[in-house]
């Protein structure tokens, strides 16, 4: 579960970028539908994996999944992110502007080349940095169990149990905005 939540780390770079983030919204101008879940998951994942890799490296076998297969296995999705960018864009504008019209007004003025690798960056070292080292054996197997499936297909499955789970809870809101699927 440590992936997928890893998968959240996305919206926190809205919330590093401006300070406030818009949790609890069924607005369709702030929440994201599925689709633009899946875009930021498809985006997102080579940095994901990339953060996962950094932080677990002292604390995994140096011939495990990530020492010898791990980078190939970001290539898979990096090789997917022109397609998934301009959903995973509007989606990120989304969460950006949820509080702050000027925040967003600046991030949709920014050039694709300045916003992604500002994205990828801030995903990385985010995930990274909440990784705790005893989780690292469990997101190497899970990584190593979703390796045999093709790119599209582990990101729809990573954002079917997003949207799934990610839920209020406890009185806390989700991780994410997500539209209320209509009825």
């Amino acid at each position: 579960m440590a992936l997928f939540r890893s998968v959240f780390a996305l919206g926190a770079t809205v919330a590093l970028a401006q300070g406030q983030f818009a949790y609890a919204s069924t607005n369709a101008e702030n929440c994201l539908s599925e689709a633009e879940v899946g875009g930021l998951v498809g985006y997102a994942l080579p940095s994901v994996i990339d953060g996962a890799m950094k932080a677990c490296k002292p604390h995994l076998s140096p011939t495990g999944f990530f020492a010898t297969r791990g980078t190939a296995f970001a290539g898979q999705y990096a090789a997917r992110k022109d397609l998934n960018w301009p959903v995973a864009k509007n989606a990120f504008l989304k969460l950006g502007g949820s509080k702050d019209a000027t925040m967003n007004s600046t991030l949709k003025a920014l050039p694709d080349g300045a916003l992604q690798p500002f994205v990828e960056a801030m995903v990385s070292e985010m995930v990274g940095g909440e990784i705790k080292p005893n989780q690292c054996t469990a997101i190497e197997r899970g990584v190593r169990i979703l390796s045999p499936l093709p790119a599209e297909n582990t990101a729809e499955l990573i954002t079917f149990v997003v949207v799934l789970a990610d839920k209020p809870k406890n009185g806390k809101p989700a991780s994410l905005p997500i539209c209320k699927a209509a009825n």
